[in-house]
């Protein structure tokens, strides 16, 4: 078996109209990919269970029973957005951001994107939370590997 490896590429966010734009003015982010004991660190699993009022797993003394229903089992991945950013994003190329008194500053790395406070900035981190935790190589990747 042989895999690829890709060290890092840039990906284009499908944010608002930014793959619209002309190449050169599109938002692109530089992804550094995590190795497999990274993107453990990434995630973390929250499984949350519900019982029903009649059966729960401790009964009045408070000692263990076996419940034999269940109401529901929830189970949410919850990814460190931060430590992704910090770790996993490199350079940021077309993104800037005014603040209220109409000062303009570029966001030019990873770190940056992290403690950005603008509105609108959720979006594009989802786009490399989800990019980031991926494990597909697509053709546009194929294209980019440097």
């Amino acid at each position: 078996m042989v895999l690829t490896e890709q060290p890092k590429y840039w990906f284009y966010p499908d944010v608002k109209d930014n793959l619209q734009q002309k190449e050169e003015e599109q938002l692109a982010v530089e992804i550094i990919r995590p190795t497999g004991f990274q993107s453990n660190d990434f995630k973390k699993v929250v499984t949350r269970t519900e019982f029903y009022p009649d059966d729960q797993p401790f009964d009045k003394d408070g000692n263990y029973t076996a419940p034999k229903k269940f109401r529901s089992i929830t189970v949410d991945t919850k990814f460190d957005s931060a430590l992704i950013l910090r770790t996993c994003v490199g350079e940021v190329r077309n993104l800037s951001v005014k603040d209220t008194d109409g000062k303009e500053r570029k966001i030019i790395s990873g770190k940056e994107l992290a403690e950005c406070r603008a509105y609108g900035i959720g979006a594009i981190i989802d786009a490399i939370v989800v990019e980031v935790s991926g494990d597909k190589l697509t053709d546009s990747k194929k294209k980019n590997i440097e």
